[in-house]
């Protein structure tokens, strides 16, 4: 495995830090995933920006979206998704979650992720993860256990699926600059 920062970058407040990591047969050079990420670190000053960046502004289209799906998460999901590894107690801390300025304790990421990725290999993909080839997205704002997520998707051709998530219950969006590829092939 190979796994490196790319670049660091002035972002409003902070600064993104991109990460990319491959795992990949030493033997063949086969690459078998590529895995690109960011952090925002709120309050970071006095760097310069460096490296590259893999951040894109990827805008809805204008026309109403091929596909929405609702699925609401469960009050108790971010205990469940304590078993991927993340202990970070803003997910189920209220004293550490106020602390950290949240009113309550936040959805983790992956589980949002997860959600999303379900309703659009369901709507995209027919139910065949199979034709899942990547996902790429931004974290806009956090999900609070329960809330209902809707995801709106827009199959632009060649594969491509434009989407955004957001919570039924605010209409607050939560994931944006999100494309989903389908390998070629798939259909809606």
């Amino acid at each position: 495995m190979y796994n490196t920062i790319v670049g660091c970058h002035k972002r409003g407040s902070g600064v993104s830090v991109e990460n990319e990591a491959i795992l990949f047969d030493k033997k063949t050079g086969l690459e078998y995933y590529k895995i690109r990420s960011g952090s925002f670190l709120v309050g970071a000053k006095d760097f310069l920006d460096s490296g590259i960046t893999f951040s894109e502004k990827v805008k809805p289209p204008s026309r109403e979206p091929d596909a929405v799906e609702e699925l609401t998460t469960s009050k108790f999901q971010a205990q469940l998704y304590r078993l991927s590894g993340d202990y970070n107690p803003l997910h189920v801390s209220s004293e550490f979650a106020n602390m950290v300025g949240f009113k309550e304790p936040i959805l983790h990421g992956l589980c949002t992720l997860g959600v999303t990725a379900r309703a659009l290999v369901k709507c995209m993909c027919l139910n065949d993860p199979s034709r899942f080839q990547s996902i790429k997205v931004r974290f806009s704002k956090p999900v609070l256990p329960g809330d209902t997520l809707v995801v709106k998707m827009w199959n632009e051709g060649s594969g491509k699926v434009v989407f955004t998530t957001s919570v039924k219950e605010t209409g607050a969006v939560v994931i944006n600059n999100a494309v989903f590829q389908m390998k070629m092939g798939a259909k809606m």
